[in-house]
C-alpha cells in the first residue's frame, strides 16, 4: 500500500511538471504547432483542474507518507554487526564466520524460518560436524521475525563481484 502511494506521488510530481511548456528561449523566435500534438481538453478536465487534483491529492498523502516505515529496524543483524539474523540474513554474510559458507549457509537459509537458534539443530541434513561449527558461532545467531522482503533475497541479494 506504501509503495503503492510513494508511486502515485511520484507519478503526481512528474505529471505537474510536464504540464508546462517551456516559453521560446528568443522573444523574436516562434514555436511552430506540432503536427503530433496531445490535447489535455478531454471530458471537460483542463490542465488547470488536473494540477489543483495533483496538488490536492499531494496535500493529503503527505501525513501518510511522513508515517512511513523508513528503513528496517533489523538491518545491522543482516551483516552490519556481529550478530546474524538466521532468518532474514543473506547467504552471504556467513562468509564472516569461517567454516559456515557456503554448506552450512545454505543450509541454514534453505530449512527456515526458525523460532530459536536451537532449532537448527533439529534440521536433517547437518552432520554432526556441521552441528559443531554452528555451536561454535551460537552466539552470533539469533533468530528474529522474518521478513518478506528479505527472504526472497537470502540466496541471491543480486551483488557480483
Amino acid at each position: 500500500c506504501l509503495t503503492m502511494l510513494r508511486a502515485a506521488a511520484a507519478s503526481a510530481i512528474v505529471a505537474s511538471a510536464f504540464a508546462f511548456t517551456a516559453p521560446a528561449a528568443t522573444p523574436g523566435l516562434r514555436a511552430k504547432p506540432s503536427v503530433c500534438s496531445v490535447e489535455m481538453q478531454a471530458d471537460g478536465l483542463s490542465r488547470r483542474d488536473l494540477i489543483k487534483n495533483v496538488a490536492a491529492f499531494g496535500v493529503a498523502a503527505a501525513p501518510v507518507l511522513a508515517n512511513a516505515e523508513i528503513d528496517y529496524a533489523n538491518v545491522p543483524f543482516l551483516g552490519g554487526s556481529d550478530k546474524i539474523d538466521i532468518n532474514n540474513a543473506n547467504v552471504r554474510v556467513y562468509t564472516k564466520l569461517p567454516g559456515m559458507y557456503p554448506t552450512i549457509a545454505g543450509i541454514i537459509c534453505k530449512y527456515g524460518p526458525y523460532q530459536t537458534v536451537e532449532d537448527l539443530y533439529k534440521v536433517p541434513s547437518l552432520s554432526a560436524e556441521q552441528k559443531q561449527i554452528i555451536k561454535k558461532y551460537e552466539k552470533n545467531l539469533l533468530a528474529l521475525e522474518p521478513a518478506p522482503e528479505y527472504i526472497e533475497d537470502k540466496f541471491n541479494n543480486g551483488l557480483y563481484r
